[in-house]
């Protein structure tokens, strides 16, 4: 009996059908965190935080064509809230449900209806935990790098120990760029990929 010929063709095809389905197993995941008006251009904003607008732009852009998830994650508060134990720390009041403040800022905007939305009341989002459970890549962008970006990549690290989650510097920024320089060395050391 005749052994089967082995062509290398065979092999390759064989080989980018095992990355392929690899590839389509992954799950990937964009978080933007609080991307607002009051954010950016507000009382809480900066230059910096409108500089970043192309390029989270572009990241959802890529999210889309790849079928990957997409989470915003939004500060939303009542009036009544800057008056309690944990408003007071707040120093000043910000995206306050229905006002323009609290809506995503310029362009970014224009993708809500495309993404998951987690409404959040402190720096960290607690429904982001249970939401992004089970993702392989997850990249996470917005403001501000030392209090809400840090605080929700670590709860996206504690919900995939194993994941590969990245911080892109042009998709992240703060008012203070020490304390944000800071919080990107202190993400590194947790395995973030900071890019």
């Amino acid at each position: 009996m005749q052994k089967p010929q082995e062509n290398e063709e065979n092999h390759t095809s064989v080989a980018y059908l095992s990355i392929q389905s690899y590839t389509l197993a992954m799950r990937k995941a964009l978080v933007v965190v609080c991307y607002q008006n009051d954010h950016v251009i507000g009382n809480l904003g900066s230059r910096f935080a409108k500089m970043i607008e192309k390029n989270i732009v572009a990241k959802i852009e890529e999210a889309l064509d790849y079928n990957d998830e997409i989470f915003f994650i939004m500060d939303s508060f009542e009036e009544g809230f800057f008056k309690t134990a944990e408003g007071k720390r707040y120093r000043i009041k910000h995206c306050l449900r229905g006002s323009k403040g609290a809506e995503l800022y310029g362009k970014v905007g224009d993708y809500l209806s495309k993404a998951h939305v987690i409404v959040k009341k402190t720096y960290g989002s607690d429904g982001l935990y249970s939401s992004i459970k089970g993702f392989d890549e997850i990249d996470i962008c917005g403001v501000e790098t030392h209090l809400s970006v840090l605080a929700n990549v670590i709860i996206a690290r504690t919900a995939n120990p194993s994941a590969e989650i990245t911080v892109s510097r042009n998709a992240v920024a703060a008012k203070d760029s020490e304390m944000a320089e800071q919080a990107l060395t202190i993400m590194e050391s947790m395995g973030i990929k900071v890019i």
